[in-house]
């Protein structure tokens, strides 16, 4: 695709995931707002000049602008001094407000205005919820198995123990259904010790392993500085494409065809395969089973072509294709659907407390915090990745909605947290004051809240800061 097809199709992504995420947060706000009575005098989709709108029955105006990088709904009396309300200035804006004040948000009982808070990040979760529900009711769930099919020499897992063919069962107590599932746990524990659980040949063995953290490259050229364990996802050693002209289809290897040994050392897993083929020098023996016979062929490694980081060792030095990895695929009905999709959106609430808990215990490095920039280049990776290796315009494009879809479902778990945090100016602050509210009898001080705004702001712009520089970094590194 070409450069200009490249940014609008990550132009089109970032808008469309924030515009469902921020849209449905502020949804929340209205909805609970319309329940409690308030009247909401404004309900704004995207920012900047309006394209259009209108006035619905309630008097509330519907806006689209241009800028559709999120949004929001303003309630009455939403503005001025009855932002940072105390007994005072509510006392004088009642007066100024009549008999609308019964309508205006700030004249509710605390536990109205504290659910009409809470309702935009609840939103949220329900919306990843019903993303999450929804994806794998109609396509059902393919799940990458936790088996281990590779171990890197020297790595923790390798110190630890873990060999080629071992399952792992849970880590810190949390129970590993797929390989993405260890990845995420690793990850948010940063480099604390984790208690791996594996089982080997029926029986389970605990493990305590630390993560190193290593520089690894994408296939987009990026590089991050992840927590990694060292293992591989397993694939079954057998060939499952043969390049044409490639050493491998020279010496006679054919789709199908199961590898058991190298030079003499046995293979149990495509990736073992792949790794002793970095080694290989010469013309080297390759076992194989054919059709339930066994043979030998005789291969010669062709030097790694330049630019070949990503790609196995044993397609780049051989031409061979892996026949393809334990993949357990599953269908769901509307009940167990609805589970899978509170189980998913509590998973990704659990990695991002662990590794915001971990940024903050000195155990994990914020380098993975990623602000709207962040946000747009996965969005625009996402959907590169979806529409690539489809033959027809509308595989493609089923492809890149599914994906998009599913990564809303994650970025809108990822606003609710945020928003939920105690920070003044965030939803979670405003539930701190209520709190505060509710026991004192009374607002805090105007002076009060009005000092924690701007210490609220400085820290937001601070969090906003390092998440824009992380963004920077990855975008730099792709191209130096």
């Amino acid at each position: 695709m070409s450069l200009i097809g490249d940014g609008f199709l990550t132009i089109f992504s970032f808008v469309f995931l924030i515009s469902i995420v921020v849209v449905i947060h502020e949804l929340g706000h209205y909805w609970a707002g319309r329940f409690c009575g308030v009247h909401a005098e404004a309900f704004s989709m995207g920012f900047g000049p309006t394209l259009f709108s209108w006035r619905d029955k309630r008097g509330t105006v519907w806006r689209v602008a241009a800028l559709p990088l999120g949004g929001y709904v303003k309630f009455l009396g939403d503005a001025g001094a009855a932002s940072e309300p105390d007994a005072d200035k509510l006392a004088q804006l009642r007066a100024q407000m009549g008999e609308a004040a019964d309508r205006c948000y700030h004249f509710k009982p605390i536990w109205q205005r504290a659910f009409i808070t809470a309702a935009g990040p609840i939103a949220n979760f329900i919306l990843a919820i019903t993303i999450f529900a929804a994806l794998s009711l109609t396509l059902g769930n393919r799940e990458l198995q936790p088996v281990v099919g590779a171990v890197v020499a020297d790595s923790p897992a390798d110190n630890a123990g873990i060999r080629v063919g071992d399952r792992v069962v849970a880590i810190d107590g949390r129970e590993v259904r797929a390989f993405n599932d260890i990845m995420r746990i690793v990850i948010s524990g940063g480099t604390s010790e984790l208690a791996v659980d594996i089982e080997r040949d029926g029986t389970l063995i605990p493990l305590q392993i630390v993560a190193a953290r290593n520089t690894v490259e994408d296939e987009f050229g990026g590089t991050r500085r992840l927590p990694q364990l060292g293992i591989q996802a397993f694939s079954d050693p057998v060939v499952g494409g043969v390049e044409p002209g490639s050493p491998a289809a020279l010496a006679g290897f054919e789709p199908g065809d199961r590898i058991a040994s190298l030079d003499g050392l046995p293979v149990a897993s495509f990736q073992q395969f792949s790794q002793l083929v970095v080694a290989a020098d010469g013309v080297v023996p390759v076992e194989i089973e054919r059709d339930g016979q066994a043979m030998t062929l005789t291969v010669s490694p062709r030097e790694t072509p330049d630019g070949a980081t990503n790609v196995s060792p044993a397609y780049a030095r051989l031409g061979l294709v892996s026949g393809g990895r334990l993949i357990e695929y599953r269908r769901y009905n509307p009940i167990e659907a609805v589970g899978y999709g509170i189980s998913q959106t509590g998973a990704v609430v659990s990695t991002t407390v662990d590794y915001v808990t971990n940024i903050i215990t000195g155990r994990a490095s914020p380098e993975l915090l990623n602000g709207p920039l962040g946000i747009a280049t996965a969005a625009g990776q996402v959907a590169q990745r979806s529409i690539e290796g489809h033959s027809s315009a509308f595989d493609a494009a089923r492809a890149l909605l599914v994906n998009l879809i599913n990564l809303a479902g994650v970025l809108s778990v990822g606003l609710g947290l945020v928003n939920l945090l105690p920070i003044p100016i965030l939803d979670g602050g405003h539930l701190v004051y209520y709190g505060y509210e509710a026991v004192a009898r009374r607002p805090l001080s105007m002076q009060a809240q009005a000092l924690g705004f701007r210490v609220g702001l400085v820290f937001v712009l601070g969090l906003m800061l390092v998440a824009t520089w992380n963004d920077l970094n990855y975008l730099l590194g792709q191209i130096f």
